[in-house]
């Protein structure tokens, strides 16, 4: 099916949006749930999902490798299904969490790897404690044990993939003070858990291998939120530390970074304006690749700035402005490597949608960019965003395509993203349907880097359903 025909059919697949904002509205009903059809004790909860999104990709962005030829076009029917038990007995906590991540109709052109497939696992076995907490009356305390997920922040560096068909997750201890003002302090020490299988061919065969932490890749930290440092305004301090070494059957580029943050926002409300500032410092050392013995000191930053407003309007319309810069790397010579590690972040929300599109990525980018946000009603939500694209350093790669000039002589162009999404709650709590519509117009760098595609601009679009039980 071509892109035209897909977004011909654009306007039927909304039409009952538009229709329900024109209807009454009817009266709100629970939801459904498993666990009362179940008719569970209050001490055990039991819920799902099911997610069934086809993607579409016309103009393939993707430099091909020695290993690696993709095709100019792509598809392919991404499915994922998660089961969660929870269990409660007074301050003694303990989950499990089953997700199925599955993909259809992908071949060996297609942008295909492990945030897509994961087959069969359980992201989360773990047990704690979650109760009263030590320091002052009110304060709340959560210490858990075992393989469990995580956000920290924004999730910009550590986060619960939601777009994106797989999820990050780790094993090891996770320990939350929480006030009673809502600031709070977070302390882990975990091991990031490796999703299997990896190979080609186990991927088109959604093979199931069990996942897998070592101790050669070890990451912890302490992360702190301020609840109000001035009025309606919340800080948030960080450090971070991923330590990884080679070992039989892993290859790493042996990361050791320290990355120490901060952040400050305003939260968006009716009427008012509001921002959010994120700076994050990266220091330490890491190999030039997964093979070479060459270490290199570890040098590179990030910074985002946002302002917004939202207007006293009944679809609360928000105009925001923002603004990326991650570093790259500035020579391949002078002992360093300066490229911004996103670590275990998310980006969809911010840098586009991921999935076989994930066109920009918080490494080697300025973009600044515009958005618009509307709520038509409280079952419809609606995104535009403009966004333009640069390389921090001309002679670094772009890391989405791997696309890359090391003499700088591509300029740092990689283009405009334009982007519309709606998304639709059908039946509020179970069942929600998402489109979504991306372009990125090629720069000067995707037109005359050494290694680039020749493709020009490309074309991404998306229809997703949402089930939740």
């Amino acid at each position: 099916m071509s892109l035209h025909r897909l977004l011909s059919l654009a306007p039927i697949a909304l039409s009952p949006l538009v229709a329900a904002q024109s209807s009454a509205a009817p009266a709100k009903a629970e939801p459904w749930r498993l666990e009362s059809a179940l008719g569970l004790p209050e001490w055990l909860s039991l819920s799902g999902t099911q997610r069934t999104r086809f993607e579409y990709l016309d103009g393939q962005f993707r430099a091909d490798s020695a290993s690696k030829t993709y095709d100019d076009s792509d598809h392919l029917f991404a499915l994922r299904t998660t089961l969660r038990a929870d269990m409660r007995l007074e301050s003694f906590i303990a989950t499990a969490e089953l997700m199925d991540s599955r993909q259809y109709e992908a071949d060996t052109g297609s942008a295909l790897d492990t945030t897509t497939v994961n087959a069969a696992e359980f992201v989360q076995v773990f047990a704690g404690y979650a109760g009263k907490g030590v320091v002052r009356e009110g304060d709340t305390t959560t210490a858990i044990v075992g393989r469990h997920t995580m956000d920290l922040g924004n999730r910009r560096l550590v986060a619960r993939n939601d777009f994106r068909n797989t999820t990050n997750n780790f094993d090891g201890i996770n320990l939350l003070w929480e006030s009673a003002s809502k600031s709070s302090l977070r302390a882990f020490y975990t091991l990031p858990v490796r999703r299997l299988p990896t190979d080609e061919a186990s991927l088109l065969d959604n093979g199931v291998e069990l996942d897998e932490s070592t101790r050669q890749v070890q990451f912890w930290g302490l992360y702190g939120t301020l609840a109000e440092l001035f009025p309606k305004v919340q800080a948030e301090l960080y450090w971070l530390e991923l330590d990884e070494q080679d070992s039989a059957g892993l290859a790493t580029a042996d990361r050791d970074l320290t990355t120490l943050g901060l952040r400050s926002l305003r939260k968006p409300a009716k009427g008012e304006f509001d921002f959010e500032l994120e700076s994050a410092w990266q220091f330490g050392s890491s190999h030039s690749n997964t093979t070479s013995g060459v270490e290199l000191d570890h040098r590179a930053r990030f910074h985002h700035l946002e302002a917004g407003y939202t207007f006293d309007a009944s679809w609360k319309p928000r105009l925001a402005f923002q603004y990326d810069l991650a570093t790259g790397d500035d020579s391949a010579s002078d002992g360093e490597n300066n490229r911004f590690d996103t670590l275990f972040g998310a980006r969809r929300w911010e840098l586009g949608p991921t999935g076989i599109f994930g066109a920009l990525a918080r490494a080697n980018l300025v973009s600044p960019g515009w958005r618009v946000t509307a709520n038509p009603s409280d079952a419809l939500d609606l995104m535009f965003v403009h966004r333009l694209a640069h390389l921090e350093s001309d002679t670094d790669a772009y890391t989405p395509g791997n696309v890359r000039d090391p003499s700088g002589n591509s300029g740092d162009e990689v283009g405009q993203l334009v982007e519309f999404r709606a998304r639709w709650s059908v039946l509020p709590g179970n069942i929600t349907l998402d489109f979504g519509v991306a372009h990125l117009f090629a720069g000067e760098f995707l037109d005359s880097a050494p290694n680039a595609t020749g493709n020009g601009d490309t074309s991404y679009v998306y229809l997703q359903t949402l089930l939740s039980f």
